[in-house]
């Protein structure tokens, strides 16, 4: 059995003359909650289509679990559930109706798991209501509910965050982040909410123009060029000797621009300790030290030529 849940490998698509996946290559191992980021446009839903066997690759290829999605579709997506755009449901229909009917599970042991599920995901009150009657939040619960349904070892969410309000994202982020710890679910999420994605998951792929141009465990993908905010009594001078002890290891040094009194070093390798104790031992007091915040933000729009297209804030 493969160590990856999923495998995608030089996978190509176009429409037209518009290529959507070029060479796209990306792998994600069991256990993690996996985040795709992109541009609008990069191939994030064009992606998710393929790997959910709703479209087809022009080439390249798909497992999972070790399983051709292309070839066998039926089996490589057993055990696997996915919300693909905005999540359909019969708004007559009570949340229970529209469970039975789009995961066609009949039986005990279905009504059981039914169960479960419905009070880990915070639904299990509203299941005798009408789906017209839930709030946006709500009906991202049901989602993931179904998603979850009958026994999917990997999950795929699209944007399950996307026109919530901060309360309803962080109840949703909260959920997302538990299924790996209490179920042993393995998770796809695709947002346009960098914040959200850098506080979610544990490992990350950046895709732009149909490309993969970053993945990887998401710790060690941040800790390129990482960036460190000082600020110390004398700033000029702690600045020179900075650049004085630490040369080209220090790739730049400059004050930040909403905080002039503070440092903004950007260095080759994670080494604040090592700044704070030259600071100090040269009769610097140092009041503040912390990795500068937005790290995905910024990684992002390095990789993409800062076509922005997601944001890293809840605006309401």
């Amino acid at each position: 059995m493969s160590e990856n849940v999923l495998t995608v490998e030089n996978v190509v698509k176009s429409f037209g003359k518009f290529r959507a996946l070029d060479g796209a290559s990306l792998s994600i191992p069991k256990g993690t909650i996996f985040g795709i980021i992109g541009p609008n446009g990069a191939g994030k839903s064009t992606l998710l289509r393929i790997v959910t066997s709703l479209a087809h690759p022009d080439s390249g290829h798909v497992t999972v679990n070790g399983i051709d999605v292309e070839a066998y579709p039926k089996k490589a997506l057993k055990g696997t559930g996915a919300i693909v755009d905005s999540p359909a449901f019969y708004p007559d229909l009570t949340a229970r109706q529209n469970l039975d009917i789009l995961s066609r599970g009949t039986g005990k042991r279905y009504k059981a798991r039914r169960a479960e599920l419905a009070e880990y995901t915070g639904i299990a009150s509203w299941l005798n209501h009408r789906v017209r009657e839930f709030s946006l939040g709500m009906k991202q619960r049901l989602a993931i509910t179904l998603a979850l349904l009958p026994d999917s070892e990997f999950v795929i969410l699209d944007e399950p965050t996307n026109g919530l309000d901060p309360n309803g994202i962080v109840d949703i982020r909260t959920l997302i982040r538990n299924l790996g710890a209490d179920l042993g679910t393995t998770v796809l999420v695709t947002s346009h909410m960098l914040g959200e994605i850098e506080k979610i998951c544990s490992n990350i792929a950046i895709l732009n123009h149909g490309k993969i141009v970053a993945q990887g465990n998401m710790e060690d993908i941040l800790r390129r060029s990482p960036v460190t905010l000082i600020r110390a009594n004398d700033p000029d001078r702690a600045e020179a000797l900075l650049k004085e002890s630490f040369g080209p290891r220090i790739l730049s040094i400059r004050r930040k621009e909403d905080a002039p009194g503070v440092l903004r070093v950007e260095t080759e390798s994670e080494f604040a300790a090592e700044l704070n104790e030259t600071l100090v031992k040269n009769g610097f007091a140092v009041s503040m030290l912390e990795n500068e915040p937005d790290r995905l933000e910024r990684l992002f729009l390095e990789l993409t030529g800062k076509e922005s297209g997601v944001r890293n804030e809840v605006k309401s």
